[in-house]
């Protein structure tokens, strides 16, 4: 469960006189007395990442029996964690394991009662301290408790935005909020049982368990202890009460208590070593790594460390992999043949790829790619060998005569080596990952997002150029099984006690997708999908598969038909989940499969209609891919369970967001090596507020449908996609597409409320990077209203303050209220 934006103890209010700082407090300073405590927070508190000490126990029962108990001490920095000692434990054990085991870790952990600094998350959405949310709530000079005073803040007329009720305890020399206490509104109790047990994935769990969890009451208490002058907190205490429903076990409102206490033991202030994040259930992503099943606020960890956010210095050698240069748009690739030999014990690959082309302007040299560390053995043409020379892994090929415009001519490319290993490091490094299964036996994958084909095979290695089709020859050792893309021609046995396994694609296929998965592989077909997988997880296999079929028919509804089906669908159990063309690999099969949380399975499939269907000319515009893929896994979700779940699995999304580079890389040089997780999720949430701009739902599947079929089996840019749904849809969104893509910052609607009577006046304006963004957003009650740069004025009759709100959870915005 997310963290509870804090919640506490209603409380009396007395109207009295108290001095503070040689100031006369009087009723309705309170919100006043509150603005200085936040301007001081800077002169109070070291929010910076500090090094704990602390004691952690939690308490999990239902009705009278013990669920889970332990005690453990922690060593904290900042918002990152680990335990150090553990203590005391209990688990309540039960022949319906995964029922007490959903419902006794569905929430608990140390980074959650740290997420309860009020201090240090004061700014984020909902938070009392928001200067967006002063308007929710009225705030009161309580009482004054020694040298403390209390405020008391409460939600004003039970708006929907004020989740809590809360008592501030204020040092009045310092100014310091040293303790606060909290109790969940009821708009604050309907928020978390719509977005705060788990998102999407407490949905579908609740869903597959038969069972529900509904929460009554939510309480927390924290303080803050001074050292070195300094604030820093100290100690968090949590109270959860919940009912448990479950017609299948006899269960209705069963009670369910929970007690988190987390206490500060010991500070430090000079160490520099980091921990792992609270990442229970991070989610997979194509290029993250997997930890569980829920997802959190950190459910995307990146697989490596981020690269710096800021441009990079390219190089001639970006240039020369990036763009389409005239030596690359001479011609035009119509097949590939590649015959190449994998050797699992020296990591050698080696043999040879045909390059068919049509000459589209008279040349006698062309480039093609191979990266520096592979050899070229030779370059045949109509049996003559060519001369070439090499800059960087650009390969350039020198010819006889001039080739005229229109032939189709064809080179030959022989070559050997060891491919590179992909740098943990650097996101999206591909290369060949050489690894072992369970059992011991040699298990190898290519993967090449990013980097490029040409890191294991000479190509033409640009996006905009895809062959019509291809053969695939793999040869490994005897034994064992190799999955590429397309149909399996045949197995033919080679000298060396060797196996070679043709492969056919008989569509067209970016150059990232084409690969081969090596292992001792058990092959079985369900619904007419075959299935790879390791003979030990054959059982597990069937599980976590179990709603392909429903997926598949799922995407076909809203995307169109599957786009590959003369070379079929496969699923491969692979060591890394990638989109690999008709022969998807969706990484590890979980010990413990969860078809209902198969996340992974979903965005992998989702890219044969986004990224191979339709696939970007630039990989600047990988958002194409990666955004409807992310998107597409949201559409399953509402398949699945409802159109809520779907908006649910979105809404999870905007806590993922970075908003640290732009969504669209630099074009022409291949810029992919940086943090590439807002392509997925910023891109994702980006879609969602476009269909909910042009808020017509037939309008908006009838858009997808006819990307689909418009682009179907073509390379595009993201200028072409852009115009092509303002043309479809009969309106202008390129300022929109410029703000979201090529901004960090997402647009921010200001506003300012007055009331007059019974009346309410606003007036609004977005503040963005796009001179003339003008993009309409809903407010309650289902209306739009149409802000600019400039300010607007709307009056809305017999209507409050407390009446007026703007859709944030549909639309990816921010929403400031400004005096």
């Amino acid at each position: 469960m997310k963290y509870l934006f804090f919640l506490l103890l209603p409380t009396s209010v007395f109207a009295q006189i108290v001095n503070l700082k040689e100031v006369a407090v009087r009723p309705g300073q309170a919100l006043e007395i509150v603005k200085k405590m936040i301007a001081a927070i800077p002169e109070n508190y070291d929010t910076g990442a500090v090094r704990m000490t602390a004691f952690y126990k939690e308490n999990i029962r239902l009705a009278d029996d013990t669920l889970n108990y332990n005690e453990s001490e922690l060593d904290i920095k900042g918002d990152q964690w680990k335990v150090t000692k553990s203590g005391r434990k209990k688990t309540f054990l039960s022949r319906d394991f995964q029922f007490y085991n959903w419902i006794s870790h569905i929430m608990n952990a140390p980074g959650g009662a740290l997420r309860e600094d009020l201090i240090k998350y004061g700014n984020t959405k909902y938070s009392i301290l928001n200067p967006g949310y002063f308007r929710y709530f009225n705030y009161y000079v309580d009482t004054l408790q020694g040298d403390q005073l209390v405020i008391a803040v409460t939600p004003r007329n039970n708006n929907r935005k004020a989740l809590a009720s809360v008592r501030l305890f204020i040092d009045t020399a310092s100014l310091a909020l040293v303790k606060f206490e909290l109790v969940a509104s009821p708009a604050g109790i309907r928020h978390v049982n719509r977005y705060g047990r788990g998102g999407i994935t407490y949905t579908l769990m609740s869903a597959y368990m038969q069972a529900s969890m509904k929460f009554e009451q939510i309480k927390v208490s924290t303080d803050y202890q001074q050292v070195g002058g300094k604030y820093y907190i100290h100690q968090v205490k949590r109270h959860w009460e919940t009912v448990i429903n479950s017609h299948k076990r006899g269960l209705k409102d069963v009670p369910w208590r929970a007690d988190f206490e987390l206490s500060v033991l010991s500070l430090q202030k000079d160490s520099t070593t980091g921990y792992q994040r609270d990442a229970i259930g991070a989610l997979v992503r194509d290029k993250n790594i997997s930890t569980g099943l829920q997802k959190t606020d950190s459910s995307y960890i990146p697989l490596s460390p981020t690269v710096s956010s800021q441009p990079q210095n390219f190089t001639n050698a970006d240039t020369l992999r990036g763009m389409l240069s005239p030596l690359r748009s001479c011609y035009d690739v119509t097949f590939y043949h590649l015959d190449a030999a994998v050797n699992l014990d020296m990591h050698v690959v080696s043999g040879n790829n045909i390059i068919r082309y049509r000459v589209i302007t008279p040349f006698n040299r062309m480039q093609i790619d191979l990266y520096a560390n592979m050899h070229i053995q030779k370059i045949l043409f109509r049996g003559q060998v060519l001369s070439y020379t090499r800059e960087a892994n650009a390969v350039f090929v020198q010819f006889p005569g001039i080739q005229p415009a229109g032939e189709i001519q064809e080179i030959q490319v022989y070559y050997e080596g060891i491919p590179q290993v992909p740098d943990k490091s650097i996101s999206m490094n591909g290369g060949v990952l050489w690894d072992k299964d369970d059992l011991g036996n040699p298990w190898v994958q290519i993967v090449c997002q990013g980097s490029g084909a040409s890191v294991w095979w000479p190509c033409k290695d640009h996006l905009s150029d895809e062959p019509d089709s291809m053969h695939i020859w793999i040869t490994v050792p005897e034994g064992f099984t190799e999955v590429s893309n397309g149909r399996l021609q045949q197995q033919v046995p080679v000298a060396g006690h060797k196996t070679r396994f043709e492969w056919s694609v008989s569509y067209p296929i970016n150059n990232y997708n084409v690969t081969f998965s090596i292992g001792k592989y058990t092959h079985y077909t369900d619904q007419g999908v075959d299935y790879y997988v390791m003979p030990y997880h054959l059982e597990q296999a069937k599980v976590y598969f179990r709603e392909v079929p429903a997926m598949l028919a799922c995407y076909e509804k809203h995307f169109g038909p599957y786009p590959f089906s003369r070379d079929g669908f496969r699923l491969v159990e692979s060591l890394y989940p990638m989109e690999h063309q008709s022969g998807v690999c969706i990484g590890r099969i979980p010990a413990d499969p969860h078809p209902e949380f198969a996340f992974i399975v979903w965005h992998e499939a989702a890219h044969e209609w986004w990224g191979n269907n339709i696939s970007c000319k630039d990989i600047a515009d990988m958002w194409i891919h990666e955004a409807f893929a992310t998107y597409a896994e949201s559409v399953y979700a509402g398949c699945r369970v409802g159109d809520e779940a779907m908006r649910e699995f979105l809404y999870d999304q905007q806590s993922q967001v970075k908003n640290k580079r732009a969504v669209t890389g630099n074009y022409d040089v291949n810029d992919i090596f940086y943090d590439i997780n807002d392509m997925y999720t910023k891109g994702s949430l980006m879609i969602f507020t476009l269909q909910n701009v042009i808020n017509d739902d037939s309008l908006w599947w009838r858009l997808l449908l006819a990307i689909q079929q418009h682009f179907r089996y073509q390379t595009l840019s993201a200028d072409e996609l852009e115009q092509f749904i303002c043309d479809f849809t009969g309106k202008d969104y390129h300022y929109f597409f410029n703000q979201y893509l090529h901004y960090t910052r997402i647009p921010r609607l200001e506003y300012v409320l007055s009331e007059k009577g019974r009346n309410l006046t606003i007036r609004y304006r977005w503040v963005a990077d796009v001179p003339d963004f003008r993009m309409p957003v809903k407010i309650r009650g289902g209306g739009f209203i149409y802000p600019t740069p400039d300010w607007q004025t709307l009056t809305l009759y017999n209507r409050s303050a407390e009446d007026f709100d703007i859709d944030d959870e549909n639309f990816y915005i921010e929403v400031e209220g400004v005096e």
